[in-house]
């Protein structure tokens, strides 16, 4: 305890407290630095555990939303097909096409023949003689709207009165016998184009249908 109280030594007692005073304080920085440093990590890792804790979205909550059956079906959801009805048909008449909806997608969605990418195109070759959005007045698609679910099949039938038109809507001639092609699209869903005849009556034909309505 004398050694405490009255360091032995060479040097003055001063000398040594001073000493003691500075070791005690080094060690007392080195403490109170591991402390900040060891607390520092400690809240570090409350922090990253947090979100764990709060609030959050569960899987199931969203996988039994059910889907907004108003959503606009795109190609995913339903295909089209049309078809000629008859595949060749006599110039100058009146052509058929049937249009056939089927809904192929998973949920339920809503087509309309009101929405945009609604179109009836007539063509031969590179010329095109008939388009439902050069005559708006055209009875056409109407006003139809499906809400479809998975499975649902509808159908639609569609005219063009045999006579090609210009982008005003004017009749410019009638059609001729030869090759034409038809496309559909509803809602912006397209159907593959379908290619129909037309043909000319054969003079006995046409004698024929001249004594039915003159009888």
């Amino acid at each position: 305890m004398d050694g405490l109280r009255k360091p032995v030594g060479d040097q003055p007692a001063g000398v040594y407290w001073v000493r003691r005073i500075l070791a005690l304080v080094v060690i007392a920085v080195v403490v109170v630095a591991l402390w900040f440093i060891v607390s520092s990590l400690l809240g570090a890792g409350d922090e990253a555990e947090a979100p764990e804790t709060g609030t959050s979205t569960s899987p199931d909550a969203t996988t039994d939303a059910a889907p907004d059956p108003s959503r606009a079906c795109v190609a995913d959801d339903v295909t089209l097909a049309v078809a000629a009805t008859p595949t060749s048909v006599a110039a100058g008449s009146t052509p058929g096409f049937e249009v056939s909806i089927e809904d192929v997608g998973s949920s339920a969605c809503t087509l309309s023949t009101t929405g945009e990418g609604t179109e009836l195109v007539i063509r031969s070759g590179n010329e095109q003689y008939y388009s439902s959005t050069w005559c708006e007045e055209d009875p056409g698609f109407g006003e139809t709207e499906w809400i479809l679910q998975p499975g649902d099949r509808k159908s639609l039938q569609l005219t063009w009165s045999g006579e090609r038109f210009d982008k005003s809507c004017e009749v410019i001639s009638d059609w001729d016998a030869g090759t034409y092609w038809v496309a559909v699209a509803i809602g912006g869903v397209a159907a593959d184009e379908v290619q129909f005849q037309a043909h000319r009556l054969s003079r006995g034909a046409g004698a024929a249908i001249c004594d039915r309505e003159s009888s």
